[in-house]
């Protein structure tokens, strides 16, 4: 009776709550209702399909499944993320008994030296053999196992959560990148017709000279214009090369600049922003701050877990088999046997050691707790930069669309000056250039723009692409 009173006031004494700070969550007390700058440039039209598809190119959106099927960094991912599962089942196996089927044998010799028996052996040999199930169980009277169990549920969903995230990340990798090669092509393409028309100039004026009709001085500027062209169009063609080997690392081929895709001709036009969802459900989108809240949600768990190792643990153990002198007679009734011991340890002496683990645990948990306030924070920055940023790309992608025009059509105009000697040819050659920079820099522009694009769909948290096609 004495000892039951015991056992009992234990229990009672050990009856806390430890998974008070499970449920205590972040509070997003610096969501606003609406985005700043919703009144500007958006449509009215909220698309709820995939952003992928906005871009209206099949070629890309097989780019991007070729990539999620085959990019190493994100199949490596995939696999941690498996790992994490298999932990999940782990922890939880610990809540039911643990059972295993065992046979032993043991064959011993013992010397009978000193006893003197009359004409008896000095030594005699005995032999056992032991076969049945081994029973083991630890009693989650406080929810340990179960809360080791539930950490481990979350970390696999944080797993899961990044997993989608780089998924959705290596989407936005290829789509920036694929747009960079043609915009790089476009670039080319300009540079070439640049290099042409200063190829024209310089053969121009060369017989100009020749015939004395033009100094040196204009015969050295037209080489010098087509020299410099001709190494743009060179570092141009490097950097497409570049490029073009980027992706291919990307979606797991030999980066030997030889991919040979069905790359657009000119860069799509965009239409206006889609009208974005809220912050509170832009923050219940991203990955990352799922990620972050599970991280989170698994810390209280750990925390219940470190407490509860301060409580007494209770553990039964059992044997149920047969025991004979001889093998062939374990499966006889007559040798059955069977043994339960149970068992109550309490932690005593430690030199601090649990209670510091719950001080870390604490500490670990609080900054999963600001880990995940600051990334919400960072979400929100993103998104209302890139919103603003669409407002204001568009605007100068406008201007240099007329500076583009007009600078053409001044730079014909100036030749046609220059043929008829109203006009000098420093002059000339420098309206040419302008007007290659203006599309140059409008080409540059509308790729931005499209970058712009890519980036807000990934930190507004929308999917790319449906999981099947």
């Amino acid at each position: 009776m004495r000892h039951l009173i015991i056992l009992s006031i234990l229990i009672l004494s050990g009856c806390i709550k430890t998974n008070n700070e499970i449920k205590s969550g972040f509070k997003d007390h610096l969501t606003p209702p609406s985005w700043t700058t919703e009144d500007q440039n958006f449509s009215k039209f909220t698309k709820t399909g995939y952003w992928l598809e906005t871009f209206n190119n099949h070629s890309l959106e097989q780019v991007v499944r070729i990539a999620w099927n085959k990019n190493p960094s994100l199949l490596a991912m995939a696999e941690h993320s498996l790992v994490r599962g298999e932990e999940a089942v782990i922890a939880g196996a610990e809540i039911v008994p643990s059972v295993n089927l065992g046979v032993n044998g043991s064959r011993s010799k013992r010397n009978l030296i000193g006893f003197n028996f009359p004409n008896g052996s000095t030594s005699f040999t005995s032999q056992s053999f032991n076969s049945g199930f081994n029973l083991s169980w630890e009693i989650d009277l406080w929810g340990k196992i179960r809360n080791r169990k539930e950490s481990a549920k979350k970390r696999f969903a944080e797993a899961q959560a990044d997993f989608e995230g780089a998924r959705l990340s290596l989407a936005g990798r290829v789509s920036k990148a694929w747009y960079g090669i043609v915009e790089s092509n476009q670039q080319l393409k300009l540079s070439a017709q640049m290099t042409e028309t200063f190829k024209k100039n310089q053969n121009f004026i060369a017989n100009r000279f020749a015939n004395g009709l033009a100094s040196s001085l204009e015969n050295n500027l037209a080489t010098t214009a087509l020299a410099s062209s001709q190494a743009s169009e060179t570092k141009l063609q490097r950097r497409r090369d570049n490029l073009v080997r980027e992706l291919e690392a990307i979606i797991d081929e030999y980066p030997d600049g030889s991919l040979d895709l069905n790359f657009s001709n000119s860069l799509p036009f965009l239409d206006l922003t889609p009208m974005p969802p809220t912050p509170a459900k832009v923050l219940e989108n991203r990955h990352d701050l799922k990620a972050a809240r599970h991280q989170l949600e698994a810390t209280g768990h750990d925390l219940s877990v470190a407490r509860s190792s301060l409580l007494p643990t209770f553990s039964l153990s059992g044997i149920s088999g047969s025991r004979s002198e001889e093998f062939g007679k374990l499966l006889d009734n007559r040798f059955r046997t069977w043994e339960v011991t149970g068992s109550v340890t309490q932690p005593i002496f430690n030199a601090g050691r649990l209670r510091a683990n719950i001080r870390r645990t604490k500490a670990i948990r609080q900054a999963a707790r600001a880990n995940y306030h600051a990334i919400a924070l960072r979400a929100l920055t993103e998104v209302e930069s890139l919103l603003a940023n669409e407002y204001f790309l568009s605007t100068e992608e406008s201007y240099l669309s007329i500076a583009t025009e007009t600078a053409q059509a001044a730079a014909q105009s100036s030749w046609d000056r220059y043929r008829r000697g109203v006009q000098e040819i420093f002059e000339t050659l420098d309206s040419q250039r302008q007007a290659f920079e203006a599309e140059s820099k409008l080409l540059a522009m509308r790729k931005e723009r499209i970058f712009n694009r890519v980036q807000l769909f990934l930190a507004l948290g929308n999917p790319a692409l449906p999981d099947k096609p």
